[in-house]
């Protein structure tokens, strides 16, 4: 599971006038966090950034426009407020880039990159735009400025296709309110890249600091877009000294807070063997598909099935507010966000930024996929557990939301000072809209009081449970979470009995009418591959994959391997061996790629595995290898006896009542298990039931 801060959504879920604070209501839709990195790993120096000499001070941004029309594009620098080196609040990217652990470098401004806001990208045209690490400024010319820019660190990109919502912001910021930024002498910069066919316009490339205190200057909700975000460079944790590892290319495809427009997402790096995330498929298809998932109508002013944002036709001249803008559909989190504190286009209360919004609000008549959530929830949560064979699994993570909340109550709610959403009812629980848009954030209700009255903290209201911790912590609950979000296709829910069917629409099969994208569709989605390769940038091709060099979609990751709820099959790998190549479980041939030729632990839960369960794999040669797994146990107290406890010796390698090698080749009689719920010299240590393999022969 993906945990920190370096990727994270700032975009305008509002909350009436509250904050919602950090790591959790704050990141109103996390995108997806970088791993923690390896404290081991050998430092290196930064790069040079001195004019003249700064080749490996930038990353190119590269953007193909495979639609039918002009899109148009934003690159941020944004605000960087962690803990730093030796500081509460600071960039460590900023201090290792410019190797300098004595100042912060706090960034509290966005700042804004404007490729070719006037003439755009036009069908099927290529632009190429070079990011700095970083950018020095001017304060004398702008004394609100910060020293410097990070655009490497949770740098973002806005992607429209209606110059209308491009204006929203643009205007303001080139206007005479709006605040350009001036570099210090000798700064790198954004530039376009010299490459040929370029159709990146120097001329027009302009960068903005962003205003929030004016309107408009920050991209507002109701403007349409499509976000990615990415992180270069490897930092590792402050813990260990924050040291530079790489420059690496850490990024995915995030659908957590909304669907736009189809974009895939692929390094720039030598060879192309990294394939795409994200989805080829061309905007009318998306578009379509979308319809459909919504039940919008074809004007897109109403809906039967989910909310979409409204993009409202003015009564005089019946032209929509976008007019070349396409449907949008928000995620599960964004739509519950709305319905917990809705929001409108311009303050007008007849323009909601999300249709439909019932008035006066009534639950009953919210659009059919989001009401059946709610009613699943009660269900599944609520004795006498009505229509859900699944309740078990919610149970921990019911319990886990309820006492974040009560926390919450006892240490934030002071008494009603903080939001009117957030008050408890007679159940001593707020109003099911909140309950969901926290739930489906997994995020703990922490939220500041209101009017400036104090900040609610992780040390009032921790985090959620992690994968990591022991069933005593609930570690659990994340486990559930993340099974629950797949029910569809692993627990075998339909209709109304699925947890979240906008997941559904972001991995369902293309054949059942969803988009099947490689993307995050919620905040804590391991489903999907976090990416981390060398290369020397990033390409973004829109509407469809001319352009791309590898037209393959990287696979998805295998299943997670959690220690304390999981058996797993450990692949071995040598420098010298062949690889592996694709995999099946419970399969007699394979029928998944890995996404890298050494992938590690596959993980399988004792609760959802069949047995015997045979384990295919291919080596990069296609050679075939097998293991059949005979029994799993999910009964009895956690953590459960997966196997009988069992030490691997020399001419006893597993247990045979649990390993049966399906052929006569040696590969397989040399697997060898560990399987031991307790540690009677460390208590507190996790369970290990593995089979290690060797690497392929």
């Amino acid at each position: 599971m993906q945990t920190g801060t370096d990727f994270r959504s700032r975009r305008q879920f509002r909350a009436a006038a509250t904050r919602l604070a950090a790591s959790g209501a704050a990141a109103a839709a996390l995108l997806v966090a970088l791993p923690p990195q390896d404290a081991t790993a050998t430092s290196i120096a930064p790069p040079s950034c001195k004019p003249g000499n700064d080749k490996t001070c930038y990353k190119e941004i590269r953007i193909i426009n495979n639609t039918n029309g002009t899109i148009y594009a934003i690159i941020q620098g944004s605000i960087q407020t962690n803990p730093a080196i030796n500081c509460a609040k600071g960039d460590v990217w900023l201090q290792r880039a410019l190797g300098d652990t004595k100042n912060c470098y706090v960034v509290a401004n966005d700042y804004y990159a404007y490729v070719n806001p006037v003439r755009g990208i036009l069908k099927g045209e290529t632009v190429s735009v070079m990011v700095p690490w970083w950018s020095a400024l001017n304060k004398d010319r702008d004394p609100k400025a910060d020293s410097h820019v990070d655009w490497w660190r949770g740098g973002r990109i806005y992607i429209f296709d209606d110059q209308t919502a491009l204006n929203d912001s643009y205007k303001v910021n080139a206007g005479r309110r709006g605040q350009s930024v001036a570099f210090a002498s000798g700064s790198p910069a954004v530039k376009c890249n010299t490459a040929t066919k370029n159709a990146c316009s120097a001329s027009e490339l302009k960068i903005y600091r962003v205003q929030p205190e004016i309107p408009g200057s920050a991209i507002m909700t109701q403007s349409p877009n499509q976000l990615n975000e990415w992180t270069f460079a490897d930092v590792g944790p402050l813990a260990a000294g924050a040291e530079l590892t790489s420059l690496n290319l850490n990024y995915n495809v995030s659908n957590v807070d909304q669907l736009y427009l189809p974009v895939a997402m692929e390094p720039i790096a030598p060879g192309y063997k990294i394939g795409y995330m994200g989805t080829l498929m061309s905007v009318t298809d998306w578009r379509a598909r979308l319809v459909t998932f919504t039940g919008a109508n074809a004007n897109q002013t109403s809906t039967t099935n989910w909310p979409i944002y409204n993009n409202p036709i003015d009564a005089k001249t019946k032209k929509r507010r976008y007019p070349n803008a396409g449907i949008r559909v928000p995620s599960t989190l964004a739509a519950f966000n709305y319905y917990m504190s809705p929001a409108y286009i311009d303050g007008n209360t007849k323009l909601p930024e999300i249709i439909p919004l019932p008035t006066p609000f009534d639950r009953t008549k919210l659009p059919k996929l989001i009401r059946n959530i709610e009613v699943n929830w009660q269900n599944c949560t609520t004795a006498p557990y009505k229509n859900c064979p699944l309740k078990d699994w919610y149970t921990p993570i019911k319990q886990s939301f309820d006492k974040s909340y009560k926390t919450y109550l006892a240490k934030c709610w002071g008494n009603g000072q903080g939001p009117s959403y957030m008050a408890p009812l007679a159940d001593g629980l707020p109003k099911l809209e909140t309950y969901m848009r926290f739930l489906h954030g997994w995020v703990p209700f922490r939220v500041d009081k209101v009017g400036g009255k104090g900040a609610c903290t992780a040390a009032d209201v921790p985090d959620l449970p992690q994968t990591n911790e022991p069933p005593s912590q609930m570690g659990y609950a994340p486990v559930n979470y993340m099974k629950l979000q797949y029910d569809f296709e692993q627990l075998g829910a339909k209709g109304a009995q699925m947890f979240n069917p906008y997941t559904q629409l972001i991995h369902g099969s293309l054949a059942d009418g969803f988009l099947n994208a490689s993307a995050y569709a919620f905040s804590i989605d391991d489903h999907e591959s976090f990416q981390n390769h060398p290369g020397s940038g990033l390409i973004f091709a829109v509407g469809g994959g001319n352009g791309l060099p590898n037209k393959k979609k990287v696979p998805p990751a295998v299943p997670q391997f959690y220690e304390w709820y999981t058996a797993g099959v450990s692949l071995g790998k040598s420098p010298t061996s062949a690889g592996w190549k694709s995999y099946g479980i419970c399969a007699s041939e394979t029928n998944r790629e890995f996404s890298s030729d050494d992938p590690g632990t596959i993980g399988l839960n004792p609760k959802t595995t069949p047995s015997p369960c045979m384990i295919t794999l291919r080596d990069t040669n296609n050679k075939k290898y097998q293991i059949k797994i005979m029994t799993f146990n999910a009964t009895g107290t956690m953590p459960y006896q997966i196997w009988p406890e069992f030490t691997a010796t020399g001419p006893k390698p597993f247990d045979p009542r649990i390993v049966v090698c399906p052929n006569t080749d040696d590969w397989c009689k040399y697997t060898n298990e560990t399987a031991r719920r307790t540690d009677p010299n460390k208590p507190n240590k996790a369970p290990t039931f593995t089979l290690g393999t060797r690497a392929p022969n």
